[in-house]
């Protein structure tokens, strides 16, 4: 069974800030730290799920009305 920490999301830009003010190193230092920390796995990537799936939703709204007025003339 593995255990995992979950820690609410970040934006790269938070990161890079929290590991400025922990470590207090300058901004290529806590750059370098956030690279080398997304290589080795301890930091993940998320996508923005509700953003994607609002996006999705407004585009498919617009299209289907651009069909409703291509139909309608």
């Amino acid at each position: 069974m593995a255990i995992f920490q979950t820690t609410p999301t970040m934006s790269r830009k938070e990161i890079i800030e929290k590991i400025k003010k922990d470590t207090g190193c300058d901004d290529v230092q806590a750059n370098r730290i956030f690279e080398r920390a997304m290589d080795d796995g301890i930091v993940k990537a998320q996508l923005n799920w509700n953003f994607i799936i609002t996006l999705i939703i407004y585009l498919m709204v617009l299209g289907t009305g651009a069909w409703a007025l291509w139909r309608h003339l």
